[in-house]
């Protein structure tokens, strides 16, 4: 390519689209403008000398509008150094950014400049505006004579497009299994990939073998997640599913540690130790991810949202965490693990926070797309993995714990024409009839829930479906979703791989279901 032919075919348009990526208040630090003139809130430096090339964990983007698209990158020319802090100088670093039109940067849409922070892992999220709807784009990042790989999105469509395609992804535990299936998604049909959480595994890491982590402890401080994250972003199938496409993001309980909720961690009720991990864990997520919110304050950050594909679809993501009561039964001798039942479980508690209750009550209200598609992260229809010996068994830190929030919650479903509710977790994939009272076959049937198989984390093989009528299928198995979302037809493909353990893993379409437009039933194609 001839940079300098680029540069000139691109000058008028970049100057005539001045503030085209002014980014929000709040965003001090590791983050960018464009040509508007701006004042940087941090005076950076010419390009340090690096050891190594600076974009060891590539580029993505995320977080699209019909006229906006996060881009990220983060500079690690020794991304596993110990510390977390990827080899970088602790000063500010000067990062420069293109958007083009094509993929051989002979059209450059956008241009500017970044100032990537050490207190932020030297990571850049630049949120690039003034972009047209539905629209692909390409673009790339550069720190001296380094250039960054290229990547690819594309921004949300208006009006009333025909259809969209998405994928759901969750649940990719790094050492118990290949990232086969982000390599098959990026050969995928879909606009936007939807990750309901766990992205990575707080656990120790083994230090050894192909499919290992640092740092080999326990992950607890702001280097050690930066450490995980960047042992995750290394892996080559997610770095280039990243570049190829658009991810909107929430997380799970793994991103901080196993089956917290609020502000407890398992083990340990004091509120004080789940504030401080939340913080340093969610700084760790906002730096290794494409999203348009701020850093956090502290243990805080609001990732719940909601965007509209045109008239089609209305996309929600929820956090089923941050906000969380504790779950009943914990610490009961009849509950171990957050897994059975006890006479606690009916009482009143709060699963999204009075504040997140209110935003999807009027959210979706308001909505007057033909589709509702909610981003869950937990199941909500309910599984019931007790047998008949011992009686009822639920996963208290699901939806199964909180049965009168999520009464609530299915109420405001059944407020809207052609609710879908999309699910991670569990680490199985599985089709469930969302009954307006779960586990009541009589009660009227609300919404179709399809549950993503995991990305590579262990499989919850037990056959669940017994004493939980309302699963239509379990599927075990690795992969992820593809939903095809028509005017009249939502289809949803179950793509599992046949062996996590290989790489080169082949893929198959496992079962594929369709769900008319007014009517809430998934059936079997």
């Amino acid at each position: 390519m001839d940079d300098d032919l680029a540069g000139t075919l691109a000058l008028t348009r970049r100057r005539l689209l001045v503030g085209s990526a002014v980014l929000a208040a709040g965003w001090a630090a590791g983050c960018g403008s464009g040509d508007s003139g701006a004042e940087p809130t941090t005076t950076t430096g010419a390009a340090p000398d690096l050891n190594g090339d600076p974009f060891t964990l590539g580029v993505a983007s995320g977080d699209p509008l019909t006229d906006a698209v996060v881009i990220w990158t983060r500079l690690a020319p020794e991304p596993l150094a110990l510390d977390g802090l990827g080899g970088m100088p602790d000063r500010p670093v000067e990062v420069s950014w293109e958007v083009a039109t094509d993929p051989d940067f002979t059209d450059i849409a956008f241009d500017g400049t970044a100032s990537a922070e050490p207190a932020y892992a030297h990571s850049v999220h630049v949120d690039v505006t003034g972009l047209q709807a539905g629209t692909e784009y390409h673009y790339r990042f550069r720190v001296g004579a380094a250039t960054s790989p290229a990547g690819r999105t594309r921004t949300l469509p208006d009006g009333s497009p025909d259809r969209f395609g998405l994928a759901v992804v969750n649940c990719q535990w790094y050492e118990t299994g290949s990232y086969a299936a982000y390599r098959h998604l990026q050969d995928e049909d879909v606009d936007l990939v939807l990750h309901l959480g766990d992205y990575i595994y707080e656990f120790a890491g083994t230090g050894e073998g192909e499919r290992s982590t640092l740092p080999t402890n326990d992950v607890t401080t702001l280097s050690d997640y930066r450490l995980r994250y960047a042992s995750y972003k290394l892996d080559a199938d997610l770095s280039a599913a990243h570049a190829r496409l658009p991810f909107m993001l929430t997380w799970d309980d793994h991103e901080v540690a196993n089956n917290y909720m609020g502000d407890q961690l398992p083990g340990d009720a004091s509120a004080g130790a789940g504030q401080t991990r939340k913080a340093v864990a969610y700084q760790a997520w906002w730096e290794h991810l494409p999203v348009r919110v701020g850093p956090p304050q502290g243990s805080e950050l609001v990732v719940y949202q909601h965007v509209d594909l045109g008239d089609l679809a209305r996309l929600y993501l929820l956090d089923e965490r941050q906000y969380s009561d504790v779950p009943p039964c914990r610490g009961s001798d009849t509950a171990e693990g957050d897994f059975g039942d006890c006479a606690e479980r009916s009482a009143e508690r709060t699963r999204l926070g009075p504040d997140q209750e209110d935003w999807f009550a009027e959210a979706i209200a308001s909505s007057t797309a033909t589709w509702d598609l909610v981003g869950n992260p937990v199941v909500l229809g309910g599984i019931d993995g007790g047998n008949d010996a011992d009686g009822p068994a639920y996963y208290l830190d699901t939806w199964d714990g909180f049965p009168t929030a999520r009464g609530r919650l299915i109420d405001e479903l059944a407020k809207a024409d052609n609710p879908v509710v999309l699910t991670g977790d569990y680490h199985a994939g599985m089709v469930i009839d969302v009954h307006q009272r779960p586990f009541d076959a009589g009660s009227p049937l609300v919404a179709p829930e399809f549950m993503a198989p995991p990305i590579s984390s262990p499989l919850f093989a037990a056959d669940i479906t017994e004493r939980t009528p309302q699963v239509q299928q379990q599927l075990n198995g690795h992969g992820y979703l593809t939903v095809d979302v028509e005017r009249e037809r939502l289809t949803v493909a179950f793509r599992v791989l046949d062996d996590v353990s290989d790489p080169d893993s082949a893929i198959q379409t496992a079962a594929t279901y369709e769900v008319v437009a007014g009517s809430p039933k998934a059936a079997s194609r």
